[in-house]
């Protein structure tokens, strides 16, 4: 093997002798042309669902990760879910909060940007949210919030190599229910009092939790079964349906709602075009619709009953009519459940008693306070559905139990797959439209329901040329329990389908068939999105991800990663099997060991301040000398020494900026967790289909297999990245079955170009490690084995 660290196979079409090695010349690139996987430039799709590169129709596979779960909170007065509601202005404030600085200063964003580029990702979904929008009061947006947003656009593509698409973000509607999203001011648009949920349990908010150290995890969640939640997706997407009285400003609640919701979307995208369009269809690749969204009571069988949906139950659970009644200020006696493998376990029940405390505003003051003007048939201070007979507020007593489950107008029998095909698929269409008025080639991607089945859209003009879908997966017993069983796991998406008659029969056992379980659902949700919505329509995961703080933080004090490695590995592998396109979640600049993301103690970010290593001198950069020739103003950056060097010796100042390029290098990647895991090869540019792809971490070995008959181009070789930390430079081969490969690497990128045929059916690239390149520190011990096996 040479020294470049590649081989072609001896029937490679370089290679005429069968037994002797023919090395490739090596490519030398200036660092400023070789700083990412990838160069933005314009895509589109092609018949099968994949990316393509405009310009070569190579395939393009989006990699990436979700910036920056922080943007969820504000910045000024800086608040996190833990915060105390009397010292941050959680109320007092809520009107003028500051989003400006989330995800970060525009001063930090080439440290960020260059450490996710440095993973080899080539994709952002950038996180924001209505409120960071317009949290003033309704039509009145933050231009400063909308400066900075397009400033850190331009940040991006300054840096290169990263697409763009935004995601409006919300979880249980708001901060002010226990999530993100909304302003707090379409709670008082809705008739709600959001100071009174706590005492209520309309909602559960981590703010003012007795202990917030100790909050239940994952109990967030169970606010999309809380009234508050529950109350305001029901008026966004049924207002007209279910809430006829519900008049404001001249409009109905659901049609006031998404208008301003719409609108503000629209103001930022728009100022975008007007300030920035060389950022349009280049590195702002698209815009996805609203995270996440939730049908609220919509198709409820009976609201003396849970909800066939409510498979998580956790903490106190109130059953619609008793949140309803809890709402108006009555006491309930409710159901309290903690987590089992076989689903929620019932472990007795609890009074709660709000002591006549409503949840729904008594007052006009927050009407004149944003200038609602509200239709006399709306009642202040009484539940809007009470107000709709649905329940009789004195005696508690549900008269119309099965109220959500007709439509009224129609007599037709509703559930969540006439919900996903009517009220989503209409608000889809404005949302689309919105968009297209804007910039008729942004992709537009689509989020229905959280795994759920899409609509069934195909063929519609609900769906064009620049439309893409997107599909959340998280697996739900890692997620639930905080730890990565081996010995047994279950089908989560299989259970959600119904497909098993008691969930006991979903049990999945062995680590083995636990991954092939994940395979087989992640598979799952790409046929079902191709099926609804067509085959040609690129599927786009836009979050998955596994917690770190697994097994009550175990690594943090040990070091121990394994079960971290282990977890994503797995589910990297499951979106490698089936060639899907996916922004991990997430990446937290702000992520700390003691509350995690700062949100709900969530603590997902695959970077850490606080897994920073300061006694560690390397990652998996070796040390060696590359050219910094023809760096530009980024890279200005990364080159910047700190140290004033006073020598005549050109050659000896070159060297202490390669010095210096080398240690930011290092530090930028330093707090990287489960790094064997999440950074991984991949084909960035694919000249062909990708049949098969996968990277065994085991065995340190990365296969893909290509067709090169279906719509492949000639002129440009597929490119595959190689990272270090797996294939340190001259320690791995490479063996294709047709062609040459070509080897580009500096301290920034490492990628393998394989120049092969087309048109001559499948053909394969394996690239194999070899077995002298365990994990070493750059201590003396580590040095000598790094130049024992040629590292250095």
């Amino acid at each position: 093997m040479n020294s470049k660290g590649y081989i072609p196979l001896p029937n490679s079409s370089d290679s005429s002798h069968p037994d002797k090695e023919s090395p490739l010349p090596m490519h030398k690139h200036s660092i400023a042309s070789l700083n990412s996987v990838l160069e933005t430039k314009p895509l589109s799709h092609d018949n099968y669902g994949n990316f393509v590169e405009a310009a070569t129709k190579r395939r393009v596979l989006l990699r990436g990760i979700n910036l920056d779960s922080s943007s969820k909170m504000p910045q000024n007065p800086l608040q996190y879910s833990y915060s105390k509601p009397n010292k941050c202005g959680f109320w007092q404030e809520a009107d003028r909060v500051s989003f400006v600085g989330k995800p970060f200063p525009l001063e930090e964003a080439y440290e960020h940007l260059t450490r996710i580029k440095l993973w080899g990702y080539n994709t952002i979904r950038y996180i924001v949210t209505w409120e960071a929008i317009e949290h003033e009061g309704p039509g009145i947006y933050d231009t400063d919030y909308i400066d900075y947003t397009i400033e850190l656009l331009r940040k991006i593509d300054e840096i290169g190599g990263l697409y763009v698409f935004i995601d409006p973000h919300q979880d249980v509607w708001s901060r002010f229910t226990g999530g993100s999203g909304a302003p707090l001011w379409t709670l008082y648009a809705a008739g709600l009092e959001p100071r009174n949920f706590p005492t209520t349990e309309a909602s559960l908010i981590h703010n003012f939790a007795a202990d917030p150290q100790n909050y239940q995890k994952m109990v967030w969640a169970t606010n999309y079964f809380r009234m508050a939640t529950q109350v305001m997706f029901t008026l966004f997407f049924a207002g007209s349906m279910f809430a006829p009285k519900a008049i404001i400003n001249g409009m109905n609640i659901q049609d006031f709602l998404q208008s301003h919701f719409l609108d503000s979307m629209s103001f930022l995208l728009s100022s975008i075009r007007q300030k920035a369009p060389e950022l349009l269809n280049k590195t702002l690749l698209g815009v996805e619709s609203l995270n996440e969204p939730n049908s609220g009571y919509y198709g409820y069988p009976d609201l003396e009953q849970y909800p066939p949906s409510q498979e998580l139950r956790l903490g106190t659970c109130p059953k619609p009519i008793e949140g309803m009644r809890l709402g108006m200020g009555l006491p309930q006696e409710v159901d309290v459940y903690s987590l089992s493998v076989f689903g929620p376990r019932k472990n007795g029940t609890k009074l709660i008693d709000p002591n006549g405390v409503k949840a729904w505003v008594s007052d006009d003051k927050m009407d004149k306070h944003y200038k609602f003007e509200r239709s006399p048939d709306w009642k202040l201070g009484e539940c809007i559905f009470a107000q709709h007979h649905v329940w009789d507020p004195q005696s508690g007593q549900a008269l119309i139990p099965n109220y959500f489950r007709t439509d009224p107008n129609t007599g037709e029998t509703l559930d969540d797959k006439t919900f996903i095909n009517t009220l989503f698929v209409d608000f889809w269409g404005k949302w689309k439209s919105m968009v297209r008025k804007v910039d008729g080639d942004l992709y537009v991607i689509m989020q229905h329901p959280v795994m759920a089945i899409p609509p069934a859209v195909k063929g519609t003009p609900h769906i064009d040329s620049r439309t893409a879908i997107a599909q959340h997966y998280y697996d739900g017993m890692s997620l639930m329990f905080q730890t990565w069983n081996r010995r047994y796991n279950v089908d989560t998406l299989g259970i959600l389908r119904g497909k098993y008659v008691n969930p006991i029969f979903g049990l999945v056992f062995g680590e083995k068939n636990i991954r092939k379980s994940l395979r087989n659902q992640f598979a799952q949700l790409k046929r079902e999105a191709n099926e609804a919505v067509g085959p040609s329509v690129p599927v786009i995961v836009t979050e998955t991800g596994m917690p770190f703080d697994m097994d009550c933080k175990k690594a943090y004090s040990d070091g121990d990663y394994s079960s971290q490695e282990s977890a994503n590995d797995a589910l990297q592998s499951a979106l490698e099997h089936t060639n899907l396109n996916s922004t991990y979640w997430c990446y937290n600049s702000r992520n700390c060991h003691k509350w995690g993301d700062n949100w709900n103690l969530e603590d997902f970010s695959l970077y850490s301040k606080d897994d920073v290593d300061d006694r560690k001198n390397g990652y998996w950069m070796r040390a060696g000398a590359y050219g910094t020739e023809s760096i530009g103003t980024y890279l200005e950056w990364i080159t910047n020494s700190s140290s004033s060097l006073d020598t005549t010796s050109k050659k000896s100042e070159a060297l202490e900026e390669e010095i210096e390029l080398e240690n930011k290098v290092i530090s930028l990647l330093n707090g990287t967790r489960a790094a064997a895991a999440v950074v991984r090869p991949y084909g960035v540019l694919v000249n062909g289909i990708v049949v098969f792809s996968e990277f065994d971490l085991k065995t340190v070995t990365f296969v893909m297999e290509i067709n090169t008959r279906v719509q492949s181009q000639k002129m440009a070789p597929t490119v595959i990245y190689l990272p270090e930390l797996h294939f340190p430079p001259g320690q791995f081969e490479v063996r294709v079955t047709n062609g040459t490969t070509s080897y580009r690497h500096n301290k920034f990128v490492q990628l393998v170009e394989w120049e092969h045929d087309v048109q001559i059916g499948n053909i394969r690239i394996e690239v194999s490690s070899y077995a002298c390149q365990e994990d070493y520190d750059y201590n003396e011990k580590g040095t000598l084995k790094a130049l024992a096996c040629g590292y250095l």
